[in-house]
């Protein structure tokens, strides 16, 4: 995509209101769909510039590879990312145990046997993404910075692409609890 933000004719900046996003959306879908005599090309530029600018580390990539701002998307985080890569990759291993676990139970009763520790680790994964969530507001709240040239987007860019991907593992893991 060469230029999402202007795709949806908005400014290029990093902190975008849902509202806002979403306006520029449904106008610009409406200019490009074909049945308004758009093509279904530029229909579909529209919809990927929507799917980079809706998630947070997506539109921080793209503004910082149009802003032509040196960087690498390797290299290090914060010492509390690596705390909670820690603690992510222990938690992952136990439900993926108990989940391989309830697999082989052969007996509604041995599965029920299970469903405390299954309970537990609902409650553990929904505190987890209740973290992640918290970690991705606070450094999408720090894009002025980084706009500014106060902070380095890059190392950000890293620690939201891992906080997105923790957070995908964390709802697919709780989704197979159930």
């Amino acid at each position: 995509m060469e230029d999402a933000f202007r795709e949806l004719g908005l400014e290029p900046r990093l902190s975008l209101d849902e509202e806002d996003l979403n306006a520029a959306y449904a106008d610009a879908g409406k200019r490009a769909h074909p049945d308004a005599g758009g093509a279904r090309e530029a229909f579909e530029r529209v919809g990927k510039a929507r799917e980079i600018l809706a998630s947070p580390v997506s539109r921080l990539r793209h503004w910082l590879a149009l802003s032509q701002r040196p960087g690498d998307l390797r290299g290090p985080v914060s010492p509390g990312m690596m705390d909670v890569f820690s603690e992510m990759g222990g938690m992952m291993q136990r439900v993926d145990g108990l989940l391989r676990e309830r697999d082989k139970a052969g007996s509604a009763l041995a599965r029920a046997m299970l469903e405390g520790r299954v309970q537990e680790a609902r409650e553990q994964l929904e505190s987890m993404q209740d973290r992640l969530e918290a970690m991705t507001a606070e450094r999408v709240a720090a894009f002025p910075a980084v706009e500014s040239g106060e902070r380095d987007g890059w190392e950000l860019a890293r620690e939201l692409g891992f906080l997105e991907k923790w957070r995908s593992e964390v709802r697919e893991r709780f989704a197979r609890l159930w």
